[in-house]
C-alpha cells in the first residue's frame, strides 16, 4: 500500500483554505506516515497542497525586468575560505575511512553536549566521596584510587573533560570558518567563547581539589598570579601556612564550590547558546553516544588515571605528569612569559568575542533579510516551521483575506539563509526586496544558456550553495560546462539547497532540462544547520511543500557531499534499481537515490570507532606529559610573616617611628633581599594597629650548610630586630619557611643584643 507523510503545520491553519493543520495534541514536528487510500487520493492531496494565487509551477511574470539575484549569495571572506581548505584537507581521510555520515568533525558539537554530561555524572559521583582538607582531600582520591569502579570513574571523568574541551575548539574552529558569529547568531559565538573559558577554569580547579604535588605547583602559579593582578599573594600565602596548622577545609570546600560553580555556569551559558534555536539537537545520534561511552569506559580501564605525591609545603614539587589542556601554563614560571601569555591569551578572548562586530565580510551592503509578502501568504506555517532560527512567526490574521494566520518576519534573527523561500510554495516569501519570481527567471535564463552551448546534448541542471561554490564547484560556475560532448552542465548558487522549492525543480524538467540536481552538504554539516535536511525531505515527498506524486520518479536527484568533492557529481552517480515485473527491464530508483543517510552496518562504524579510540589515546598520551618545574632540584627560602610587627612588641608596633624601618634577608653575610617599609606599609591601608598586612618573599638558594638572617633595621636608631638568625642545613628541594613561629626575637641596639 503506498504510503506519504502527513505534511508539518503548526497547529490552527484551516485545512479548507489553508495546508492542512497537525493533528489536536500532536507535535506539528512529528512525522506521521498514515496509510493512503489510492492513487487518485494520492493526487488530490497534492492538489490540495499546491492550490495558490501564485504557483513556482504556474506562469508569472517579473515586475522588475534585468534584476539579478546576485544580491542573495553570501560573500565569504578570504580568510575563511582559507580556513575551511584547512579542514576539508584534514576530514578528507576521515571521510573516506568513516564516509559522511560518520565523520566526527561534523558532530563535534552534540558529542560536547555529552560528554558535558558525563562529566556531570562521574562528577556527582566522585563528589559523593570526597572530603575537605589538605591531607584529607589526599586521602579520600586516594581511596578512591584503591576501588576499580571509583578508579574508573575519575579516569573517565578525566578523560572526558579534556575531550569536552578538544571538541568545543573543534566546533568553535568549523563555526568560525563557517562564519556562523555574524549576525543574530552573536549570541551562539559569545557564549560558546564564554563556555570555553569555564570549561577550562573547572578542569584547573578539578586538578586543584587533589592537593598532590601538581595541585601544589597550581598554588604557587596562583600566588604569582594574584602578585601580578592585585596585593593579594603575601594574604594567600600567610593563609595557607596558617591552614596547615589550623583548618586546611575551608579552602578545599571554597575551591570544590568554584567547581561546581562552574559546570552549573556551563549549563547556563550553554542554554543561551541554543537560545535562538529552532529545535536544537542536544544529543549525538545513538551510535555516538555508544561509541563515545565505550571508548571512555575502554581508556578508563586500560590507561587509569594515577595520583602523584602528596603536597609537601617544605619540599619543592618533583616532576608530575602535566596536562596541557588545562594546565599549559604551568612551565611559564617567569614574571614576562607568564605576562606575554595571559595577555595574549586575554586578548585572543576579548577580539574573539568581538568578533561579530569587527569582521563585516566583503559584502558592501548585508545581507538581505526574509520578507513575507503579505498579499500572497495563506497561513500556511510551513516557513515558520522551516526557520531553522526562529525569524518568522504565526500571528492571527485582521484584514480581509479567508485565513486565519499570516507570516510574520523578525528581520533581526534571520541569517539570509533562503530556507524559508523553499518552503512557500505559494511563492509569497523572499530575500529583500527581490521578487521570488527572479529566482525561476535566473533558472530559465541560466537553462536556455546551456541548451545553446551544445543545442544537441542533454542539459544537467545543478543546484548546489554557496560552500560547494567557494570550493569546489568554483570552477563550473562562470559558463556552462560540456562533459564528454553530450551533456552539459549549467551550476545555479543558492545561499542553501534548502532554498530551492520543488516546484522549481520540476518546472526545470519541464523547460527542457534532461536532469535536475541537488547538491549540499552531508548530513549535519549545513551552514545552516537544516537546509540540506529539509531539501531532502522535500525531495523525498515526507515534508511539505514536497515534490508532486507525478514528479515522485522523474530525473532528479541529489548529492550530498564535502564541498571539496563536488566534482563527483557531475558524473552519473550509479542509481539504485527498481526491478520490473512481466520480465521488463529493472528502472532507476531516482526517489530512493535522493536519500541522505544510508543504513549503517558494522563495517561503517567500526572504523568511526576505531578512530575516536585513536584520538583518546593520542590524548591521553599527550595530556600525561612529564614536567618538572625545578629540573635542578635547589633549595629555596620562603619568608611568611603573617604579622611583621611582631618583633616590635604590642607597644612598639602601636608606635611605630615614621622614618623607614628596613628589612633585610642575607645568607652567609651576603644580603639577598632588602626592603625598606614606612609605619603604615606594615598594617592595612586604614594603618590601625592590630590589623598587620602580611609579608611573603621567595628565594633561590644552593642546597648545603648556610647562616642565614632575617631582621628589621633602624637605621636612626641603631636598632636591629632580628626575625631568624640561625645556622641551618638545606637539603636539595627543600624549602627553608621562616614564620613568625619560627622568629629568633633577638633586639640589637648599639651592639648590646638580647633575647
Amino acid at each position: 500500500m503506498l504510503k506519504r507523510t502527513q505534511p508539518e503545520l503548526l497547529p490552527g491553519a484551516d485545512p479548507e483554505t489553508d495546508c492542512q493543520p497537525s493533528p489536536a495534541g500532536v507535535d506539528p514536528a512529528a512525522e506521521l506516515v498514515p496509510s493512503l487510500p489510492d492513487e487518485a487520493a494520492a493526487e488530490q492531496e497534492d492538489e490540495h497542497e499546491h492550490e495558490h494565487d501564485v504557483t513556482w509551477g504556474g506562469a508569472f511574470e517579473a515586475s522588475r525586468p534585468g534584476q539579478g539575484l546576485h544580491d542573495w549569495q553570501p560573500v565569504r571572506t578570504g580568510w575563511a575560505r582559507a580556513l575551511e581548505r584547512l579542514a576539508l584537507w584534514v576530514e578528507h581521510p576521515v571521510n573516506r575511512l568513516t564516509g559522511t555520515q560518520l565523520n566526527p568533525f561534523y558532530h563535534t558539537g552534540t558529542i560536547a553536549v555529552l560528554l558535558l554530561g558525563v562529566v556531570g555524572l562521574t562528577g556527582l559521583y566522585l563528589f559523593l566521596f570526597f572530603q575537605y582538607g589538605f591531607d584529607a582531600s589526599y586521602d579520600a582520591v586516594a581511596r578512591l584510587q584503591a576501588q576499580p569502579i571509583a578508579r574508573l570513574m575519575r579516569s573517565v571523568h578525566n578523560y572526558a573533560s579534556g575531550a569536552l574541551v578538544i571538541t568545543t575548539l573543534l566546533h568553535a574552529f568549523r563555526t568560525l570558518f563557517m562564519e556562523r558569529f555574524r549576525g543574530p547568531r552573536w549570541l551562539a559565538w559569545v557564549t560558546g567563547i564564554v563556555m570555553t573559558v569555564i570549561v577550562w577554569l573547572a578542569g584547573v580547579t578539578g586538578y586543584w581539589l587533589i592537593w598532590d604535588t601538581r595541585a601544589q605547583l597550581i598554588t604557587d602559579s596562583f600566588g604569582r598570579f594574584l602578585g601580578l593582578a592585585a596585593p593579594l599573594a603575601d594574604r594567600f600565602t600567610a593563609y595557607l601556612v596558617r591552614a596547615e596548622t589550623t583548618r586546611s577545609w575551608p579552602l578545599l570546600l571554597l575551591i570544590l564550590l568554584a567547581h561546581v560553580l562552574l559546570f552549573l555556569l556551563t549549563a547556563f551559558f550553554f542554554w543561551l547558546h541554543i537560545r535562538r534555536l529552532s529545535r536544537p539537537k542536544w544529543m549525538p545520534d545513538v551510535h555516538w553516544v555508544v561509541g563515545v561511552s565505550v571508548v571512555l569506559l575502554l581508556g578508563g580501564i586500560l590507561f587509569p588515571v594515577g595520583i602523584l605525591a602528596k603536597a609537601d609545603p617544605l619540599a619543592l614539587p618533583g616532576r608530575i605528569e602535566l596536562d596541557p589542556i588545562f594546565l599549559f601554563y604551568l612551565p611559564t614560571s617567569g614574571q614576562t612569559i607568564a605576562l606575554w601569555l595571559w595577555g595574549g591569551l586575554l586578548l585572543l578572548v576579548v577580539g574573539g568575542s568581538a568578533l561579530p562586530w569587527l569582521s563585516r565580510g566583503k559584502r558592501p551592503t548585508p545581507a538581505p533579510k526574509v520578507n513575507i509578502i503579505k498579499d500572497r501568504c495563506t497561513g500556511c506555517t510551513k516557513c515558520a516551521l522551516d526557520c531553522p532560527y526562529e525569524a518568522i512567526q504565526m500571528v492571527p490574521r485582521h484584514d480581509d483575506k479567508p485565513h486565519k494566520f499570516i507570516a510574520i518576519e523578525d528581520p533581526s534573527l534571520c541569517v539570509s539563509c533562503g530556507i524559508c523561500v523553499g518552503s512557500c510554495d505559494g511563492v509569497a516569501v523572499t530575500l529583500g526586496d527581490t521578487p521570488p519570481e527572479f529566482l525561476w527567471l535566473e533558472v530559465s535564463s541560466r537553462l536556455a544558456l546551456a541548451q545553446a552551448k551544445l543545442p544537441a546534448g542533454q542539459v544537467k541542471l545543478i543546484f548546489t550553495c554557496e560552500r560547494h561554490a567557494s570550493h569546489g564547484a568554483r570552477p563550473y560556475l562562470d559558463q556552462p560546462t560540456v562533459l564528454d560532448g553530450q551533456q552539459v552542465v549549467e551550476v545555479i548558487t543558492l545561499p542553501c539547497v534548502g532554498t530551492a522549492p520543488p516546484d522549481l525543480l520540476t518546472r526545470a524538467l519541464d523547460a527542457g532540462a534532461a536532469e535536475v540536481q541537488v547538491v549540499g552538504c552531508p548530513p549535519d554539516d549545513c551552514t545552516n544547520r537544516e537546509g540540506n535536511l529539509w531539501a531532502e525531505r522535500r525531495l523525498l515527498r515526507k515534508r511539505v511543500p514536497r515534490l508532486k506524486r507525478a514528479y515522485a520518479n522523474a530525473p532528479i536527484t541529489a548529492a550530498w557531499l564535502p564541498p571539496d568533492d563536488f566534482a563527483q557529481a557531475l558524473h552519473s552517480i550509479p542509481l539504485p534499481m527498481v526491478a520490473a515485473e512481466d520480465g521488463q527491464a529493472a528502472t532507476p530508483d531516482y526517489l530512493e537515490s535522493r536519500r541522505m543517510r544510508r543504513p549503517l552496518t558494522w563495517r561503517n562504524l567500526l572504523p568511526a570507532f576505531a578512530l575516536l579510540a585513536l584520538v583518546l589515546v593520542a590524548q591521553i598520551l599527550l595530556t600525561a606529559l612529564p614536567f618538572d618545574a625545578y629540573p635542578s632540584r635547589p633549595g629555596q627560602i620562603s619568608v611568611v610573616l603573617d604579622d611583621p610587627t611582631a618583633p616590635f612588641g604590642p607597644f612598639e608596633a602601636k608606635w611605630l617611628p615614621d622614618h623607614p624601618l628596613t628589612l633585610q634577608l642575607s645568607v652567609d653575610n651576603e644580603l639577598l633581599l632588602t626592603q625598606t617599609f614606612l609605619a603604615g606599609d606594615l598594617f592595612t591601608l586604614d594603618r590601625l594597629p592590630g590589623d598587620p598586612r602580611p609579608f611573603t618573599a621567595e628565594l633561590p638558594i644552593s642546597p648545603g650548610e648556610h647562616h642565614v638572617e632575617l631582621l628589621f633595621t633602624d637605621p636612626q636608631s641603631g636598632t636591629n630586630y632580628f626575625l631568624f638568625s640561625r645556622q641551618v642545613a638545606i637539603e636539595p628541594g627543600e624549602i627553608l619557611r621562616i614564620t613568625d613561629a619560627s622568629s629568633y626575637n633577638g633586639i640589637c641596639k648599639e651592639g648590646n643584643c638580647t633575647q
